[in-house]
């Protein structure tokens, strides 16, 4: 059965990549999930010096009984750039002979201090750069050090445009930013980095309503039949107006993939193989997962058996063949809506 994909430039085993998050921010960290069948693994994102993030508590469950919702605000907290360099260093091998990619995250209050952080990831053996361009619990009121991080990036979309420009001149390896949704469902702020930015894929994390859901036999959207209707007619349609995190972000991903040929690389409730199908229906060219693995370190491998029963069960023998199944039959933007998409 074939897993491989080709995404952001790179060519994967499988979509499966393991999120940035505190489990990635060591050596120890890296070497445990270059291991459990992951096609990539994201370093915790990184800045110039050791940052200590938000006061306790940051990681935690709202509801630590089912573990559905998951609070994460570390504000960047990250062992330096130093040790996450050697991190990588460490592991290089080892994810060379797993067959599974690091990528390098990182931010930085200045262009030099990114540029710095993404060469010194190239030279220890990283496959990519993942640009934290998304993380809001940064800013002042925790001190200048965090001033300039993770969304300030993308608050003036030219300076968005010149952090992606200035690391693909720095780096020969591909580049990933990692962007807030809101900003990527604005049409002049998508079209200006398409045209003028050169990132090799759009990662981001869905979680609004409305969702929607994939028959996964046929690649198909399921929707009631009043929005059939107003499909037939013409009519803007927002699909199922309830559910959880993942139908929002297959909708999303679907959504974008209409809009933009950059690769996209989709997160956001997914924990099921099933979801990684319906993700790749959607058009993602690969998920990452994150709360998943904090509710149990062996989802990863869980997901990719699940990932190989239900592409059985339905006959599939390519997953890169199903890439973008189910946008035949939606409607192109802005027939196709989402919350708070900017058409100006």
């Amino acid at each position: 059965m074939g897993l491989g994909v080709r995404a952001g430039g790179l060519q994967l085993k499988n979509p499966l990549i393991l999120s940035s998050a505190a489990y990635s921010s060591t050596a120890a960290g890296l070497r445990q999930h270059v291991t459990r069948g992951y096609a990539a693994v994201v370093t915790k994102t990184t800045t110039t010096t050791p940052l200590a993030g938000a006061p306790k508590p940051t990681v935690f469950w709202y509801d630590p009984e089912e573990k559905n919702l998951l609070s994460g605000a570390e504000a960047l907290r990250n062992p330096g750039a130093d040790r996450m360099v050697e991190a990588i260093r460490r592991t290089a091998e080892l994810a060379e002979e797993n067959d599974c990619k690091i990528i390098g995250s990182c931010t930085g209050n200045t262009m030099e201090e990114i540029l710095s952080i993404c060469r010194r990831f190239e030279e220890a053996g990283a496959a990519a750069i993942e640009l934290n361009m998304v993380c809001p619990s940064t800013g002042p009121h925790l001190g200048q050090e965090y001033a300039c991080l993770g969304k300030w990036w993308v608050d003036d979309t030219d300076r968005a445009v010149e952090l992606i420009n200035s690391v693909k001149k720095a780096v020969q390896l591909p580049v990933w930013s990692k962007l807030p949704l809101a900003k990527l469902i604005d049409k002049s702020f998508l079209e200006a980095l398409d045209s003028k930015a050169g990132a090799d894929a759009y990662c981001f994390v869905g979680g609004r309503m409305p969702n929607l859901k994939i028959e996964l036999a046929t690649g198909k959207p399921v929707l009631p039949g009043n929005l059939l209707l107003r499909m037939e007619k013409g009519l803007p349609i927002s699909p199922m107006v309830t559910g959880p995190v993942k139908p929002s972000t297959i909708l999303h991903t679907a959504f974008l993939a209409k809009l933009s040929r950059t690769p996209l690389v989709c997160s956001g409730g997914l924990t099921r193989g099933t979801d990684i199908l319906e993700a790749v229906m959607a058009g993602a060219a690969a998920v990452q997962i994150c709360k998943a693995v904090y509710r149990d370190i062996k989802a990863g491998a869980r997901m990719l058996e699940e990932l190989r029963e239900v592409m059985e069960c339905h006959g599939y023998e390519e997953i890169q063949s199903l890439k973008g199944r189910v946008l035949a039959s939606l409607p192109d933007p802005p027939l196709l809506t989402v919350p708070g998409a900017k058409y100006d």
